[in-house]
């Protein structure tokens, strides 16, 4: 399904999750999932920070996590000393995770509710902090087994 318009475009920053004074960009792709997981009550797992925090999530249910493996950034303005433009780009990838071997239900699960928020997320704009984020693209990245043996869906 393609949307025509954002439903999500005029969400203050923060709507359905506080920020958690960590960096503005990772705190602004978390909000924005936590809002189409807020309007969209039939998605039924949640996300589950799992960077560095040492949260080790329930796997008797699905949830999605983020990874930001990083990018690279390069002046895009010159000529106006400590107010030039940079752009930076990079990846972020979002999983969708269930325990291996779950059955049928939740493999299916997983596609469809990663597929849904990868039309979600693809071609938008939103802020981040000072920074403008804008999506290029939501490529799907396939399934496989991560290191601590779940199954996760994934999309960059």
């Amino acid at each position: 399904m393609t949307l025509g318009f954002d439903p999500y475009a005029d969400l203050p920053f923060g709507a359905y999750e506080e920020a958690d004074g960590g960096d503005t960009l990772r705190d602004a792709f978390r909000s924005r999932l936590n809002a189409i997981l807020a309007l969209n009550a039939w998605i039924l797992w949640a996300q589950i920070d799992t960077l560095n925090t040492g949260i080790n999530p329930d796997a008797s249910a699905g949830y999605f996590e983020f990874e930001f493996p990083g990018g690279d950034e390069e002046q895009f303005t010159s000529g106006a000393p400590n107010y030039n433009l940079f752009r930076e780009r990079g990846q972020v990838t979002l999983r969708a995770v269930v325990r291996q071997n779950a059955g049928l239900t939740n493999r299916n699960l997983a596609e469809s509710y990663i597929e849904y928020i990868r039309t979600a997320f693809r071609g938008s704009r939103f802020a981040a902090g000072s920074r403008s984020v804008r999506i290029t693209s939501t490529g799907p990245m396939g399934g496989g087994a991560n290191e601590a043996g779940m199954w996760a869906e994934s999309i960059a």
